[in-house]
């Protein structure tokens, strides 16, 4: 596949989305920010747009972390910019994932309008991560699926009692001379 050159005056478009540890601090969020803002004005790139979608659950568990908080930013640039802004997410240690994708080609630079990255407020409502799923707990033997287990067949056992006594075959009737029932 071939490359596309752009015109004088226009430059790709491109969608970066980051996911954040769940557990980080503001101050460490918004430093990883203004990294990538540093990024973008050093490759003399421009940052159209920049939203914090929140703490959401993961598709899988990343990193022992379940959560993640993403962050999700578009920008007009050149494959300088791409390499600069996931070199910079590549080094923090508050990244777990990222994800460029080239939207378009060829738009034109001077209509877009600058978006600032400081407008994005890192204040995201503290969840909890969920527990370590253990290999005990995927196979159902740590001691909370053993007791419920416990009690759904104690319960099975009890339907099946009502069932015999409504019969007329509840437990312990004996049959000491051979009937059949």
């Amino acid at each position: 596949m071939g490359r596309v050159a752009t015109a004088p005056g226009h430059a790709r478009e491109y969608e970066t989305i980051y996911i954040l540890r769940p557990n980080t601090e503001r101050e460490k969020a918004n430093d990883v920010a203004g990294k990538l803002n540093d990024a973008i004005k050093s490759t003399g790139a421009l940052l159209t747009s920049v939203e914090l979608w929140g703490q959401r659950r993961l598709a899988y568990p990343i990193a022992k972390h379940h959560r993640g908080i993403y962050v999700y930013a578009k920008y007009l640039g050149k494959g300088a910019t791409v390499a600069e802004i996931e070199r910079q997410l590549r080094l923090s240690d508050s990244v777990i994932r990222f994800q460029t994708v080239n939207t378009r080609d060829n738009v034109p630079v001077a209509g877009a309008e600058a978006a600032d990255i400081s407008a994005v407020a890192f204040e995201v409502p503290f969840e909890p991560d969920e527990p370590e799923l253990t290999v005990e707990r995927e196979l159902g033997l740590d001691a909370t699926s053993l007791e419920r287990r416990r009690r759904e067949e104690r319960d099975d056992l009890g339907d099946i009692d009502e069932l015999d006594d409504e019969e007329g075959l509840g437990r312990g009737d004996g049959d000491a001379e051979g009937e059949e029932v």
